[in-house]
């Protein structure tokens, strides 16, 4: 519900423009979630000053979820919104936003462990990455990911990592 944003309150010190649509929003109140948006107001920035700031790249209504995971009175992450809002707090690293939804993600029973570890390798996830690694019980059930579409764009690092995996499982036997 994007009307938390849509009105003015005496807080809120600036709109942003996404297409045709406003969010009036604190800047102070990015800043603190966000350095991407701190370096944006108050850093050496054309954006600094203005009293409205275009964001390009960014779906409206997306953008309302991730204001939504910041502001008081926040909704949860969800399934459905998990994937753009984890997107955007990578993008404006936002880490309590990315943090949400690394554990929204490795609770969820939506994602198969091969999309679990391309969204930690993606994103930098180590949690989930270690976490989803750790769900595997046998070399031969790890084993069973490099037959995976995500398999093949994983990272050096990622394979390294499942490669340890099994190495571990292997000598515990």
């Amino acid at each position: 519900d994007p009307s938390k944003f849509s009105s003015p309150i005496e807080t809120n010190n600036v709109i942003l423009l996404i297409g045709e649509k406003k969010l009036q929003v604190s800047k102070e109140f990015l800043a603190i979630h966000s350095p991407v948006f701190s370096a944006m107001f108050f850093g050496n920035f054309k954006e600094k000053g203005k009293e409205e700031i275009q964001i390009k790249d960014v779906v409206y209504e997306e953008f309302v979820d991730l204001l939504h995971l910041i502001f008081p009175g926040r909704i949860m992450i969800s399934d459905s919104t998990v994937l753009h809002t984890l997107a955007l707090g990578d993008r404006f690293q936002m880490e309590r936003v990315r943090d949400l939804a690394e554990r929204h993600i490795r609770d969820s029973n939506k994602f198969k462990p091969a999309e679990k570890l391309r969204l930690a390798d993606q994103y930098r996830l180590v949690m989930l990455r270690n976490s989803c690694l750790q769900s595997f019980s046998t070399a031969r059930e790890i084993g069973k990911l490099e037959t995976t579409p995500e398999y093949a764009n994983f990272s050096d690092k990622m394979k390294a990592a499942i490669c340890d995996r099994i190495m571990k499982l292997t000598n515990a036997m």
